[in-house]
């Protein structure tokens, strides 16, 4: 899960792009775009929780 403010809104803007992309019927693009935004989000949350010790505050 994103904390900052900046961050939000930028998952939010790829993901408005992503649906763009599929209501436009280009599937590949949006595929690429969807695995890049779901692992660039599980690897901000990968470095928070080694950054917080494991500690969920």
């Amino acid at each position: 899960m994103i904390k900052s403010k900046i961050g939000s809104v930028f998952f939010v803007l790829l993901y408005v792009y992503l649906f763009y992309l599929v209501a436009t019927n280009q599937m590949m693009p949006a595929m690429y775009v969807m695995a890049g935004g779901m692992l660039l989000e599980s690897v901000i949350c990968l470095i928070h929780n080694f950054k917080m010790g494991g500690k969920s505050k």
